[in-house]
């Protein structure tokens, strides 16, 4: 029988290698992580969602079928790996996010590129197939038409950052020029000119009354009372929705003068 101290030293050593082997197997995963981001569907699907614009954790969980708990642990982790980031009560991609995201889609047009081609040449190779006659008729499999369609679609996604910055220049210029034009008490400008900061950072059209009451650290019912007066100038529009409370969001009339503003 070995002596006691043998054995103790025997099992600490064990202890030590496994902790070891643990360390290592992490070194190994954070690696991965760091190289290629998560390697999970989930937070893939929420990262393009999230590429498009911000938004709450219900309205992802809509988009994609699950529940808002189930969608939050996984902003709430990824939060703290640095891909999501939380604001005023909208998820939004880290500029890691945003890499993490880009990478995706090219990843996934990619993918279906080889499986257009690899299918493509499928017809080149079937005699009963008349390939010249297809493409002609716009055959949607046409691989050239969908290569072009992808590179547009990447291109699109990855705006220039010098045009975002002339764009929102352009937008502020536009919504200094219509709160001057406007005839509005100072509460209908404060509520109106918060709406609209809103769509210059956010790109939304609406926010929601407890985000409104967040922001401007203001009473509801004075809220209520003020955004009244803004939607009977046909200003703003104030719905309902069960799930996600009073949304509040700028007139359609409102809406084309910007669009029309900034083009």
């Amino acid at each position: 029988m070995k002596p006691l101290q043998h054995q103790i030293n025997e099992r600490n050593g064990a202890v030590v290698k496994e902790l070891e082997k643990l360390e290592a197997q992490v070194k190994t995963e954070n690696k991965n992580e760091r190289s290629s981001g998560p390697r999970s569907k989930i937070v893939e699907a929420i990262a393009v969602l999230l590429l498009a614009r911000p938004l709450r954790a219900a309205e992802i969980a809509e988009a994609l079928g699950y529940s808002s708990r189930y969608v939050s642990s996984y902003l709430s982790y990824w939060r703290t790996r640095g891909i999501f980031d939380y604001e005023n009560g909208y998820w939004t991609l880290t500029e890691k996010g945003e890499e993490y995201a880009r990478n995706i889609i090219e990843k996934e047009m990619s993918t279906r590129i080889a499986q257009y081609t690899a299918l493509a040449r499928k017809i080149l190779n079937d005699n009963t197939v008349n390939v010249r006659q297809a493409i002609n008729h716009n055959n949607p499999l046409a691989a050239s038409s969908l290569s072009g369609e992808l590179q547009s679609f990447i291109a699109t996604i990855n705006i220039n950052a010098s045009k975002k910055k002339q764009d929102t220049r352009t937008l502020k210029t536009c919504v200094r020029a219509l709160l001057s034009s406007l005839e509005l008490t100072s509460d209908e400008k404060t509520i109106l000119e918060e709406l609209l900061n809103h769509y210059i950072k956010w790109n939304s059209t609406y926010t929601y009354i407890d985000q409104l009451e967040k922001t401007l650290e203001a009473d509801r019912a004075w809220l209520l009372t003020t955004i009244r007066l803004l939607q009977s100038k046909n200003l703003v529009y104030i719905y309902t929705d069960k799930r996600l409370g009073i949304r509040i969001g700028l007139s359609r009339k409102l809406r084309n003068y910007l669009r029309s503003c900034s083009t």
